[in-house]
């Protein structure tokens, strides 16, 4: 027979487990936990399809808008907006084989034209999608996240404080007491030195929360980013 005292720490055991996993996923500093407060798992992997557009503003003047519509399953991406050369560009590309076709100007383009259009292309696309996913991606191959001890602001506010490295580099995000969702992050990539984002205006589309605007403290950029779609298929119009 088993002794009320085995039954008794079994039984509590039980009850401790689950309310440590719940802990777990609610904290934001973890991957689960900053997943929850952008949307949720369930909503992030129903997007398959996301059309979005980005729009630096500096105190020379505007850069872009570039538009992008991404296929996230079929791994699709067709960005329109202004080359460095100033053309208009049309890139569509398949993502994994890093080849497509192009146009500027409604020209289309062939042989080198067409090679350094889809290079600036891609190049374009994986920052801004780098910064567009990084609160939903923390639990991706090869990311480490560690909470860290509460950071007071400049304004006062303690902010709940994490580190999450990848091949990309480091972030040391502060997290907003409220939402659980980014406020400010310091950025260190090898080679490139570090800067400071704010993350603001934040909105949800399709059940998922992305930032609409990021201020460069050292630059003075602000990044503005607007979700136009963000659907479970790829519309037929897309490419």
């Amino acid at each position: 027979m088993v002794g009320r005292t085995t039954m008794r720490g079994a039984l509590a055991l039980v009850l401790a487990w689950p309310a440590q996993l719940w802990a777990q996923a609610s904290d934001p500093r973890t991957a689960e936990g900053q997943l929850r407060v952008c949307g949720g798992a369930a909503n992030w992997q129903r997007v398959g399809y996301l059309e979005f557009e980005v729009r630096i503003e500096t105190e020379q003047g505007v850069q872009g808008p570039w538009l992008y519509r991404w296929a996230r399953r079929e791994g699709f991406m067709r960005m329109t907006g202004p080359a460095p050369d100033g053309a208009q560009a049309d890139v569509a590309v398949e993502l994994n084989s890093r080849t497509g076709g192009g146009w500027k100007s409604g020209v289309q383009l062939t042989g080198k034209a067409l090679s350094e259009t889809v290079s600036w292309a891609l190049g374009r696309f994986a920052e801004d999608v780098l910064w567009l996913t990084f609160p939903l991606e923390w639990g991706g191959a090869g990311v480490t996240v560690r909470p860290l001890p509460d950071e007071v602001g400049e304004s006062g506010v303690t902010h709940p404080a994490v580190e999450v490295r990848s091949a990309s580099g480091t972030w040391r995000c502060l997290l907003d007491p409220e939402t659980g969702r980014i406020h400010q992050t310091t950025f260190s990539r090898p080679g490139a030195g570090s800067y400071t984002t704010v993350w603001e205006d934040w909105q949800e589309r399709g059940g998922v929360f992305f930032a609409g605007r990021r201020r460069i403290l050292e630059t003075g950029e602000t990044i503005n980013l607007s979700v136009r779609q963000a659907l479970p298929q790829t519309p037929a119009t897309a490419f």
